[in-house]
């Protein structure tokens, strides 16, 4: 007597299969990670993220519009396009651009020639004053490169309390707000200050040092910051 068992095996070999794909398909699901925004200091240098990667290009989405559009902070300022602040990007001016791009975005009577000191280098940069607001603090701008291949726009140091990013975070803000908004990645002493660092966006928020501990800015950690600390600064890198 023979048996027949092939119609039952092509009826479980789809079952089979179908409980494969949906075990792999959970076990996928399940390695998915999300950032983390606990402030770490592996030691790398000031304008790094903590990866070493390169993080957002540059002109990227901000942290809220990558869920979803940016919730202004309740009370702050909303900026115009001139001083609109996102990863790469401040108003107009944007990191990597050449000197001459720069040149023909602002006016030559509003950019002063300076020049700023880099692993015993000194390199070109420029102090930007606002044409809406004279008498606001300038904006430095640092550039990388040499006079052959020519100078690009590095990094972008603001005071003007203009500059804000689409959450309303900028000079004056409250530290906390920036933390909650754009993310923290480490806090670190840079040669502009005590800052603390959002690898996701690129941008460094420098704190006031009043609101600081009274210990050596090297061992400050980011949960001694006070959440109302005061932003004195951005800093835009690459």
């Amino acid at each position: 007597m023979r048996l027949r068992i092939a119609p039952m095996q092509h009826r479980l070999v789809p079952a089979v299969s179908t409980l494969a794909i949906s075990l792999l398909v959970a076990g996928l699901t399940g390695c998915d990670s999300t950032t983390t925004r606990n402030a770490t200091d592996p030691g790398t240098p000031p304008f790094t993220s903590a990866t070493g990667a390169a993080g957002a290009s540059p002109g990227g989405a901000s942290v809220a519009q990558q869920a979803s559009a940016p919730t202004p902070t309740p009370g702050a300022p909303v900026p115009d396009s001139l001083h609109l602040l996102s990863p790469g990007r401040a108003g107009r001016l944007r990191l990597g651009m050449r000197e001459e791009r720069l040149k023909e975005v602002v006016p030559a009577n509003l950019l002063r020639a300076t020049t700023y000191q880099d692993q015993g280098k000194t390199l070109p940069a420029y102090e930007m004053r606002d044409a809406q607001r004279p008498e606001a603090p300038p904006t430095v701008l640092h550039l990388i490169g040499d006079s052959s291949a020519g100078f690009r726009l590095r990094r972008i140091r603001i005071y003007d309390p203009q500059y804000r990013t689409a959450e309303g975070i900028g000079v004056g803000s409250p530290f906390g707000a920036a933390r909650q908004n754009l993310g923290l990645t480490k806090v670190r002493d840079t040669p502009a200050g005590f800052a603390a660092v959002s690898g996701e966006v690129q941008m460094a928020w420098l704190i006031d040092p009043k609101s600081l501990p009274a210990k050596h800015p090297a061992e400050i950690s980011s949960a001694e910051v006070p959440p109302a600390a005061r932003i004195t600064g951005v800093l835009l890198y690459q």
